[in-house]
């Protein structure tokens, strides 16, 4: 009876016994503002060892075929809008897995929600585009319906391309502590491949590296992102996530609680950390990062 209770108690966030898919859900083309062709991104990505590649060209989709490339092509878009909120506020949302010929863009391109919509009507997925560098506060991001994730590292958001308004953790606390969470991704944004591409990915946690099994991944949360790390089991049982990674000299959990004393590891070639959730706490993400600096990052967990 007790095993059984304890089986219960235990979700498997990170499956070992899935492979691992590497990709990037936001790159630019000379298909809009991108300096490299179709053919040329892709061809840069296959040669970083990435497995799956998503073009996210402005205001259009551009058709894979244009690669020419034995890499995976989801077919992309981004979509971007202004929104004043007392500031200005840009928002941009990337779609992933959209049908090209059901996308009625003119229609997406009215309100942030209509894009949201359109997307999933043309059976994509709405992902949320570098919130920090859009300087976007949590209230933009909750008022959206059925997106599938957030970035929470964009490449092209950094310093030199841009200012350091790369990272959105904090405003993605803000909405996690809210209740509202959403999966994570890490993404590149190239647009110069000049250092802006091939940096940051989204890993896919999915039986076969197909469109289908991509998008089932960012279905079910069984993605993450990186810069190189990776985790290869994450689970929690009993109130504790429990990680298993590549070698790192850092360890934090995260949660909506503003002080835990027990929430940080450091050390040489960590492979294993534990947290305990505290009773206030209501959800859990975990970053680590390796001793060259890169990092990678959890969905969240509900405790």
């Amino acid at each position: 009876m007790e095993k059984n209770k304890n089986k219960e108690n235990m979700r498997m966030i990170i499956d070992p016994a899935l492979p691992q898919w590497k990709g990037n859900f936001h790159c630019h083309t000379t298909g809009s503002d991108g300096w490299v062709s179709p053919r040329e991104a892709a061809a840069q990505y296959r040669a970083a060892g990435y497995d799956f590649l998503a073009i996210t060209d402005h205001r259009r989709v551009t058709d894979p075929a244009e690669a020419e490339t034995d890499l995976l092509l989801i077919p992309g878009i981004e979509l971007d809008y202004r929104v004043e909120t007392g500031h200005a506020q840009a928002v941009h949302i990337v779609g992933v897995g959209v049908d090209r010929d059901a996308l009625d863009i003119p229609a997406a391109m009215r309100t942030p929600q209509q894009g949201v919509d359109a997307i999933r009507a043309s059976g994509g997925r709405a992902i949320f585009a570098h919130p920090a560098w859009s300087l976007n506060d949590p209230e933009t991001i909750k008022g959206l319906k059925n997106l599938s994730a957030v970035e929470i590292y964009n490449r092209c958001s950094d310093f030199p391309w841009n200012a350091r308004r790369a990272d959105s953790s904090e405003v993605i606390d803000l909405c996690f502590a809210d209740g509202f969470h959403l999966p994570i991704v890490a993404a590149d944004d190239a647009h110069q491949y000049n250092g802006d591409q091939c940096h940051s990915a989204v890993i896919a946690c999915a039986a076969a590296c197909t469109r289908e099994g991509i998008l089932d991944a960012l279905d079910k949360g069984n993605v993450y992102g990186s810069q190189g790390p990776r985790i290869k089991e994450m689970k929690m049982e009993n109130g504790a996530l429990s990680i298993r990674c590549t070698p790192c000299r850092k360890v934090i959990f995260y949660s909506d609680a503003i002080y835990s004393r027990e929430r940080t590891v450091a050390g040489e070639a960590i492979t294993e950390a534990r947290y305990q959730a505290l009773p206030r706490e209501t959800y859990l993400r975990v970053e680590i990062e390796d001793a060259e600096g890169r990092r990678a990052w959890s969905s969240p967990v509900r405790v």
